[in-house]
């Protein structure tokens, strides 16, 4: 806060200073509109800058004077001496407060109102807001204590340009002198002397550079601010981003920035954004969207303030400019859509509905171009109507440093910027291939394909026969977002950090250059500007039409995959190169080695609460980790041991059938080499449960009779549960599909029931030929007669 606030000083100073003399000429001709339009600016522009500093008293009193020369401008009030007086007393009041800001660092407390209320008078002049006419002298002390941060000294562009060309070239001289004291073999302790003096110019170069350069993020600081005040004051949500803070811009070119910036950002919010029902309404979210960014582009830095609001309407402008008598119906009906967008640039329009504080003026936009195209650049809209709207500033770099490509053509060398090279590739690469496709040529990277412009053919010259080439090289270019295109140059030299001047006027003209430099070698070098270049070709570089395609492409790539069985890759642990369907597996499961256990001479393994089969012969050795696939056919889970998995791959078409059925039902090649595939039916018939435990809608009730001794209960009952049938004690209630008698030799007390009996005998030998009992522990008798008894079992 403290830049911002001593920037606002030194800014407000200078406003300040020209007003005053603005007002006095005014004075003397109040007909001069131009003279009147730009002490309205003045006076705008200190009451935007302090809105968001909150400076209420700066506020309201520059506020107060801008609304006495609205109504002048609207010819709702005369021109006259008192009113010059009134505004002049505010001018006064202001640079008042402005040097109690600088001392204290905080605005004082006081009363402005009568200084305001002279603005309404119409004959006596407003009383001098000092207080008194003398001017105090300040003493040493004050001086001495007085804070100084907020003061500068504006030293003109031109003298910092000649600066900065004196310190090029002597940092050229000190290059060209390094190499004739290597190549004389000169002394050490002149060389050591010499490496200093060279340490001394590196430093001074950087400071002239710093003079002139500073970071963009420095513009961006204070709109957060500003979106999150004014976003509350208007009750609207607004999420704020930035980006390309990075990027350096000349600090003159940054001061004329910033009021535009801002305008635009204000503006933003209060017209584009709509209101929260209005979002609702047209299917958006609550919370707006709005994005600064900024980038660079050869001698230029292009500035986007892009939001997510209701955009522009060609024709709703056209409404308004004819209701307020700037356009009239003859002049509306030739206009073009890009030319009716441009009406928002004519001084007095506003899209707003009421003035308020914020806007209404007719003012914004006026700025916001006339600073613009002051420092040389252009304003640029891209609209989407509905859907929100972007503003483009396009500023020049008069005198930057920047990253740069050295290439060659044509037996010379050129620059690229280095932040518009995506992808440096030779020719000559496997990744590389070039078509000619129509009238010109075409080259896919990795698949991906970019208009390829040789930059030779570009320039009007011919391919120097010396030129290797092996050595071609193709540069991706991205000039701008959403555009990209290959140039082809003849070799790629060095990067390095560029000084960057205009270059001649008939050079420029040709739209194929963005300025001149001077590398360390000494030889002038012209900068490409690759979006010239791009226009100069003709050609359409625009990535929409190919991200298209490619989505295309791949959607159809993806249907085609998920159609085609999937195959799992993994190494068995045998160390075998094996495969199964994809489609099978359930999970890859990794289990401690120690949860794996033999029962009834299979291995299992305990996952959580449930017991799986494992198809292992044995156990594993060691006490590690295994990793388990889990195959699934929709009722059961078998566990299959293996070392790691591979990969996921499309399962081909020929497969080669094993002789015999078996654990591997064939094999097929894959990336060349041959991969073993596992059946998993005949791995489920395996360890599929018997027909004794086939599943059935559900499962068959067991009731246990005459069971005095717990040998049913603690002995029979877990044999029928393993088969898949439900056991009840005798004194249950629930209705049983089959009574099991534990004592043969005598009378159920159930019997008569309608319910199928078995009964079972202690002794292994029947009693006579006409014994249907069956003994306690023939398992296989048992389950043949539930099987016989009741037509099955459950599951």
């Amino acid at each position: 806060m403290d830049d911002l606030l001593n920037d606002f000083l030194a800014e407000t100073a200078e406003i300040l200073a020209e007003a005053g003399g603005a007002l006095v000429a005014w004075e003397a001709d109040p007909a001069d509109r131009a003279q009147l339009d730009a002490i309205f600016r003045l006076v705008h522009t200190i009451k935007g800058s302090s809105g968001f500093l909150s400076l209420p008293r700066v506020t309201a009193l520059s506020h107060a004077a801008e609304d006495a020369l609205d109504q002048v401008r609207r010819g709702n009030r005369a021109a006259d001496a008192a009113l010059v007086t009134a505004v002049l007393a505010i001018v006064d009041r202001l640079s008042v407060l402005c040097e109690a800001l600088g001392k204290g660092g905080a605005e004082p407390v006081g009363d402005d109102g009568e200084v305001i209320a002279g603005l309404a008078a119409t004959g006596a002049p407003a009383e001098d807001p000092s207080g008194s006419g003398e001017i105090p002298l300040r003493r040493e002390e004050d001086l001495a204590t007085d804070p100084q941060g907020w003061r500068s000294i504006r030293v003109p562009l031109p003298l910092l340009d000649s600066v900065m060309t004196g310190v090029t070239d002597i940092v050229l001289a000190r290059n060209e002198f390094a190499r004739m004291l290597r190549e004389s073999g000169a002394d050490p302790s002149l060389i050591a002397s010499f490496d200093r003096l060279s340490d001394s110019i590196a430093g001074m170069r950087q400071s002239v550079s710093q003079m002139r350069m500073q970071r963009i993020d420095k513009l961006f600081a204070p709109l957060p601010r500003i979106v999150r005040d004014l976003a509350q004051d208007l009750g609207k949500k607004v999420r704020f981003a930035t980006s390309g803070g990075e990027v350096e811009l000349d600090r003159e070119m940054m001061e004329n920035i910033r009021d535009p910036l801002i305008h635009i950002v204000r503006n933003a919010i209060d017209h584009g954004v709509e209101s929260l029902d209005d979002r609702v309404a047209a299917g958006k979210e609550i919370t707006a969207t709005i994005a600064v960014s900024a980038r660079q582009s050869g001698n230029q830095i292009e500035i986007e303030v892009r939001d997510d609001g209701r955009g522009l309407s060609p024709d709703a402008l056209v409404h308004k400019a004819m209701s307020a008598r700037l356009l009239s119906a003859a002049d509306a009906r030739a206009l073009t859509p890009r030319e009716k967008l441009d009406l928002i640039f004519r001084p007095g329009f506003s899209t707003a509905s009421k003035i308020t504080s914020i806007s209404g003026r007719g003012v914004g936009m006026d700025i916001v171009k006339a600073n613009v195209e002051k420092i040389g650049g252009v304003v640029d809209l891209r609209n989407d109507e509905g859907r929100g709207l972007a503003i483009v500033l396009r500023v020049p770099m008069t005198l930057t440093i920047i990253s740069g490509l050295m290439v060659r053509a044509a037996g010379q060398y050129f620059a690229i910027p280095r932040g518009a090279v995506r992808e440096i590739l030779l020719e000559t690469s496997d990744s590389v291939r070039i078509e000619r496709v129509g009238g010109g040529e075409l080259v896919t990277v990795r698949g991906e394909p970019f208009p390829l412009l040789r930059l030779e053919t570009v320039l009007g010259r011919e391919r120097d026969p010396d030129d290797d080439v092996e050595d071609r090289a193709l540069v991706l270019v991205r000039p701008g977002q959403g555009q990209s295109y290959a140039l082809s140059v003849a070799a790629i030299h060095d990067h390095e950090e560029l000084v960057i001047k205009p270059a001649a006027p008939m050079i420029m003209a040709t739209g194929l250059y963005a300025g001149t430099t001077l590398p360390d070698n000494g030889r002038p070098v012209l900068l490409l500007d690759v979006q010239g270049i791009l226009a100069a070709a003709a050609i359409d570089a625009s990535e929409a039409g190919r991200e298209r395609d490619r989505a295309a492409e791949a959607d159809a790539s993806a249907a085609a995959e998920r159609n085609a069985a999937q195959l799992l890759l993994f190494r068995d642990v045998g160390g075998r190169t094996r495969g199964v369907r994809l489609s099978v597996i359930e999970r890859v499961e990794e289990v401690p080695a120690l949860a794996l256990f033999e029962s009834a001479g299979r291995v299992q393994v305990q996952i959580g609460e449930g017991i799986f089969p494992v198809h292992a012969a044995r156990l594993p050795e060691d006490h590690g980790t295994l990793k388990l696939l889990r195959l699934h056919d929709g009722h059961m889970i078998l566990c299959y041991p293996i070392e790691a998995v591979i990969d996921i791959v499309r399962l081909p078409e020929v497969t080669q059938p094993a002789p015999a059925p078996g654990l591997i039902a064939g094999v097929v090649l894959v990336g060349g080499e041959p991969v073993e595939i596992v059946d998993p039916f005949w791995l489920m018939e395996q360890y599929a449960p018997g027909l004794a435990a086939a599943p059935a809608a559900r499962p068959l009730v067991c009731r246990l009779a005459e069971d005095r001794d717990g040998w049913g209960d603690n002995f029979l009952a877990p044999i029928l549960r393993n088969a898949g049938y439900r056991v009840v004690p005798e004194s249950s209630d629930e209705a049983a599909d089959v009574l099991l008698c534990l004592t043969g030799e005598g009378v159920c007390a159930q019997d008569g029931d309608d319910v199928p009996v078995i009964r079972l005998r202690t002794s292994a030998a029947p009693i006579g030929p006409d014994d249907d009992t069956v003994y306690r522990y023939d398992r296989g008798a048992l389950l043949d007669a539930l099987r016989r008894r009741i037509g099955g079992a459950s599951a």
